[in-house]
């Protein structure tokens, strides 16, 4: 296996294990008046962004449903310059499939864009969950990485 996949893994993994807490401690206990649900749909959301080899980035994220929902996941990745207002890379969930879950509790996934090696980058991930005809997203805006070189 490459050093690269193992990253990539690895990063899938701490994003699924940092959900299934939150998702976990909701599902144990109803919220309570002075700390009401945020949202119908999206029970919690995170991205992060991540440089394993020369000249690339990596965007993972993972989105949990309030329950078994039609669609959960991320509709859309852009990645932009840490200076910059004009994206680099961006996905969309029209032609990417796989960054949408369906019938299932949470949705994760990385990705990988080439960019310049040395430069500064963040991504805003716009996280999606869908079900019975109504539906919610939450951006969410990464820290920087810095592209090895």
């Amino acid at each position: 296996m490459s050093k690269r996949f193992i990253h990539v893994t690895a990063l899938v993994l701490v994003l699924m294990t940092v959900f299934s807490i939150p998702a976990a401690a909701a599902a144990a206990s109803a919220p309570s008046p002075a700390q009401p649900q945020s949202d119908a749909y999206i029970a919690s959301y995170l991205a992060a962004i991540d440089s394993y080899s020369t000249g690339t980035v990596t965007v993972g994220f993972s989105t949990t449903g309030t329950d078994i929902m039609d669609t959960v996941g991320a509709t859309s990745i852009i990645v932009y310059k840490w200076n910059s207002t004009q994206p680099v890379g961006s996905l969309s969930s029209s032609y990417t499939s796989s960054m949408l879950g369906h019938y299932c509790f949470g949705h994760s996934n990385s990705y990988t864009f080439t960019v310049t090696p040395g430069e500064k980058y963040y991504a805003v991930v716009s996280c999606y969950a869908a079900k019975d005809g109504g539906s919610s997203t939450r951006k969410y805006t990464t820290a920087y990485a810095t592209a090895k070189k």
